[in-house]
């Protein structure tokens, strides 16, 4: 027997409900499931929280980049799951106005004009920004792989060399070091799109699945 939420409901020998299929959460009418679900992760207390963002399907975009055809996402899909990720209703809205200028597998680059949204009380570019962005488009660059997995975060650490002022055109190039079994490494570097002077670099683990 199925419950308003799609969940089997207990029978009455005591049987444990099952939790609600895939098929049954909700899914954003513009946008399909990947077959490639990112992995759980684990909470504080050891409860499993599984990854529910839904993500354009991969493979169906009309150009391919360097091989990406044999990949889970092309150019194009890619740039619709950013668009869906920075678009969503939390925190991440912050960089809508980011752009995807090119993509190679494992390695992505974007683009974003400093605006005052994105700065601190000096007027420069925050630094939980910086964080976000290192976090966003390193994922970015994991989906771009052939595992195609977005995975969760394990560890992230930034160095910030320079300050980025309002109305100056910054780049963010990330690039995949290692997929291993479990883990991706990532580093990021934030550069004056003007000068390429360094302004922060990052690095990134994510946990991607056994």
């Amino acid at each position: 027997m199925l419950s308003r939420c799609g969940a089997a409901a207990p029978s009455s020998r005591g049987e444990r409900a099952r939790p609600p299929s895939a098929s049954s959460r909700h899914i954003p009418p513009s946008l399909s499931p990947t077959s490639r679900r990112c992995p759980r992760a684990r909470g504080r207390w050891g409860a499993a929280r599984p990854c529910t963002r839904a993500l354009p399907v991969p493979g169906r975009g009309r150009a391919a980049v360097g091989g990406a055809a044999s990949m889970g996402f092309t150019v194009e899909t890619l740039r619709e799951a950013m668009k869906y990720m920075v678009e969503s209703q939390g925190f991440d809205r912050v960089l809508r106005k980011m752009k995807l200028q090119s993509a190679t597998p494992g390695r992505v680059v974007c683009e974003m004009k400093v605006e005052e949204e994105h700065t601190n009380r000096g007027g420069t570019l925050h630094g939980g920004l910086t964080a976000t962005l290192v976090d966003v488009v390193s994922t970015a660059a994991l989906l771009y792989t052939e595992r195609a997995m977005p995975g969760v975060s394990v560890d992230m650490n930034i160095t910030y060399t320079s300050a980025a002022k309002i109305g100056e055109d910054i780049l963010i190039t990330a690039q995949i070091l290692k997929q291993g079994k479990t883990l991706a490494f990532a580093t990021v570097d934030l550069t004056n799109k003007a000068t390429g002077k360094l302004i922060a670099q990052g690095r990134h683990t994510k946990f991607i699945g056994n």
